[in-house]
């Protein structure tokens, strides 16, 4: 289902029940904080006006997908946790925002190629999702072929597709075919599929060279994430520990990315091998 928009928010009655709930600046930008917003971009709280004007305008300010990788959507599900015997937060819920991020994790190593440690990242991120309180639901397609990629998509909804596998530096990813060997497809490929599930949130590709074709998926994601060279097993494991580590506890995207790359610095691996190029970034 779609994330609500600001005025079914406004017609239920949101603002005002987010004015209740967070009334005060402290409240409200440790609730956002958590969310992933950072309180510094946030309007000035205070003043003659209510609490819920200003929520209405935050809430307007997220429609316009000003917080990369937030909804309107994530905000009401965050709070309804929070307050999870509210009834008014919880009719919000079911208006039809998502219960936090939707994970679809394609996951491929073809026989002919150097084998990988899949598995373990595969766990990582299923551990991480099983600790994140509804913010993530995972969906793994392991050994995934070019015919399982559009019946996955329709089948997932997701709001961010993971890719675990082998990249080569002329722009292809390395799925498998029926017998468990190479089937590359192109980044150009990916992204008219990607297409389909359009406007999703982030895409992860955790293999190597995958960065340096990244933009070319910013058509169908606000966010891309890849490695500008080559990435080994150990590092892959630190990334997607950072990485969804992180969305357990908020489903901002740009914070995940950071706390990705403090992981790979702390574990003796270079941060910036990690690409991250969005929507916002590039209109700059």
């Amino acid at each position: 289902m779609a994330s609500p928009t600001w005025k079914q928010l406004r017609d239920a009655g949101a603002f005002e029940t987010l004015g209740e709930l967070f009334p005060d600046i402290l409240s409200s930008h440790a609730f956002l904080e958590d969310v992933g917003i950072s309180p510094a971009l946030l309007p000035p709280f205070g003043g003659p006006l209510p609490a819920a004007s200003w929520w209405r305008t935050v809430c307007r300010t997220v429609e316009q997908g000003r917080f990369a990788g937030i909804t309107l959507g994530g905000l009401v599900t965050a709070a309804a946790a929070l307050f999870p015997g509210h009834e008014g937060l919880a009719a919000l819920a079911d208006q039809g925002a998502p219960a936090g991020l939707r994970v679809l994790c394609l996951t491929a190593a073809p026989l002919d190629e150097a084998r990988l440690r899949l598995g373990a990242e595969q766990r990582v991120i299923q551990d991480a999702a099983a600790r994140s309180a509804g913010r993530l639901t995972v969906t793994v397609h392991p050994a995934v072929r070019v015919a399982d990629l559009l019946p996955g998509l329709r089948t997932a909804r997701p709001h961010l597709v993971h890719f675990a596998g082998h990249g080569t530096d002329d722009g292809r990813l390395l799925f498998e075919d029926d017998a468990g060997t190479s089937a590359p497809v192109p980044v150009r490929a990916l992204a008219a599929a990607l297409a389909l599930s359009a406007p999703l949130v982030c895409v992860v590709l955790n293999s190597c060279w995958s960065g340096a074709y990244a933009d070319g998926l910013l058509d169908c994601a606000d966010t891309v994430v890849g490695t500008r060279g080559t990435l080994d097993d150990a590092a892959a494991l630190v990334f997607a520990e950072g990485f969804y580590g992180a969305l357990a506890h908020s489903t901002g995207v740009d914070r995940a990315c950071d706390a990705a790359r403090a992981a790979l610095a702390l574990a003796g691996h270079a941060p910036d091998e990690v690409r991250q190029c969005s929507r916002r970034s590039r209109a700059a």
